[in-house]
C-alpha cells in the first residue's frame, strides 16, 4: 500500500495529479491512497498525528505556508519521505537540495514525468532494510525539538541501541532519539536487521562495526562501545558469520 499526499491550492492541478497516479498504480496493480490537500496548513494538521506518508507532492507556490518551508518541517521529523515539487518555475533548485527532493514537476504536468516519479517512490521502498520502517513515538535529542512526535526510521539507518533508564535512544545516521520502548522489545522489531548484544545496556547493528577489540567495539563513524566479556564470543562469531555470508554474496 503506497500513501501519497497531494498539497495543492488549485484543484484542476491536483486533480490532474491525482489522475496521473492512480492511473499508474491502476496499471501495475499497486494498492496507493491518494489524499488532496489545499494548503500546507492542513497538511501539517493531518501530518502530526500520521506519519506514514510514502511521498508527498507539494506545490510551491502558496498562500500562507508555502512548498519549501513546508518541505523543510517535513524533514526534519521525516528523513526518508519523498518529496517531490510541482511548480511552474524553475528558480527552487537550491532549496529542493537543502530538503533532499526526489524531483520536480514543471507545470503543466506532464504524466510520462509522474510516473517516473512513482517509479522513484517505489524504488526507495524496496531498498534492503527499508520494507519495515518503524513508526515511534520519540523525540529527537540531538537537536532542538518541540518533544515527542511520531517519526518513521528504517531499521538500516539505526548504528545502535542504548538502554538509557526506562528510555532507549536510538542513535541512527540521521541523529538521535529517544523512546519509551525497552530496548529489548525494541530489538524484537528490528528483526530486518543483523543486530547483536554487545553490553548489557547496548545492541550493535552489525553493519556498522569496524573493529573489534578485548573489551570495546570501534565503529565507522569513530563511536566506541563497550565490549563485555558475557558477550563478547557471540559478537565475534556473528560478525565474522555476517560478513562471511555477505561476501559469499558478491562472489
Amino acid at each position: 500500500m503506497l500513501n501519497i499526499a497531494i498539497v495543492e491550492d488549485n484543484r484542476t492541478h491536483a486533480g490532474l495529479l491525482d489522475s496521473y497516479i492512480s492511473d499508474w498504480v491502476r496499471g501495475l496493480h499497486i494498492a496507493c491512497d491518494t489524499a488532496i490537500f489545499s494548503s500546507a496548513e492542513s497538511f501539517l494538521f493531518e501530518w502530526e498525528e500520521n506519519k506514514l506518508w510514502d511521498a508527498v507532492f507539494l506545490d510551491i507556490q502558496m498562500p500562507g505556508i508555502d512548498g519549501v518551508e513546508l518541505a523543510r518541517k517535513i524533514r526534519s521529523g521525516d528523513k526518508k519521505i519523498n518529496i517531490i515539487f510541482t511548480t511552474a518555475i524553475t528558480d527552487y533548485l537550491k532549496e529542493g537540495y537543502e530538503v533532499s527532493a526526489t524531483h520536480y514537476l514543471i507545470k503543466p504536468i506532464d504524466s510520462k514525468k509522474v510516473a517516473s516519479c512513482m517509479e522513484r517512490i517505489i524504488d526507495s521502498r524496496t531498498e534492503p532494510g527499508r520494507k519495515n520502517m518503524l513508526l515511534l513515538d520519540a523525540e529527537n535529542i540531538s537537536e532542538d525539538s518541540a518533544g515527542r512526535s511520531k517519526i518513521r526510521i528504517a531499521p538500516c539507518d539505526i548504528i545502535y541501541l542504548e538502554a538509557n533508564g526506562h528510555y532507549t535512544d536510538l542513535h541512527t545516521k540521521d541523529g538521535v532519539y529517544r523512546t519509551h520502548y525497552g530496548i529489548n522489545s525494541l530489538k524484537e522489531k528490528l528483526n530486518t536487521e543483523p543486530f547483536i548484544q554487545n553490553h548489557r545496556s547496548f545492541f550493535v547493528n552489525l553493519l556498522y562495526i569496524k573493529r573489534i577489540d578485548k573489551d570495546m567495539i570501534t565503529l565507522d563513524n569513530g563511536s566506541i562501545l563497550p565490549l563485555s566479556r558475557r558477550c563478547r564470543e557471540a559478537v565475534n562469531n556473528a560478525f565474522i558469520n555476517y560478513y562471511s555470508r555477505r561476501t559469499k554474496e558478491l562472489l
